[in-house]
């Protein structure tokens, strides 16, 4: 009997560790397809912009070079980490709507019965997002902001 219950509880959770990765595969063709994660650049942007080695830049050479100079740098690290930007963001997906209504998003898209949906749980699905990608974030901008700098600094 024993041997019974455990069998079962063994199917049930790899049931749900098989729903959970096909809700995340649907959700990252989902994101590739529609380009949800193309925000990378912008929201990179807009922290290398608050940050003391961007107000360093900008001292030495004007905002406008400044400004240049860190987008170009972020524009070349980005896709080093897109793919992980856009899996952090389907995982995200994943873990506030189910398999069938992802589904349905990458099928349907806007005319989805639940593109709805989608954007009312954007407010769950944001802080899902930078708890999971801040890290990345961090990482990927201290690489540009380092490059940007040094192209300031004299040797």
């Amino acid at each position: 009997m024993k041997k019974i219950i455990y069998a079962l509880m063994l199917s049930s959770l790899l049931s749900t560790a098989v729903i959970a990765a096909d809700s995340e595969e649907i959700a990252l063709k989902l994101v590739q397809k529609y380009h949800f994660g193309q925000n990378l650049a912008l929201i990179s942007y807009q922290v290398s912009a608050q940050t003391q080695t961007y107000k360093m830049i900008v001292n030495k050479v004007g905002e406008q070079k400044a400004q240049a100079l860190v987008r170009s740098e972020i524009d070349k690290v980005i896709p080093q980490y897109q793919q992980k930007w856009d899996q952090n963001l389907a995982s995200a997906y994943a873990q506030v709507i189910n398999a069938e209504k992802l589904q349905s998003l990458m099928d349907e898209g806007p005319s989805s019965k639940y593109s709805g949906e989608l954007k009312a749980r954007q407010n769950e699905i944001g802080p899902l997002m930078q708890s999971k990608s801040t890290e990345l974030l961090n990482e990927m901008l201290t690489k540009a902001m380092t490059s940007a700098f040094n192209q300031i600094v004299p040797k």
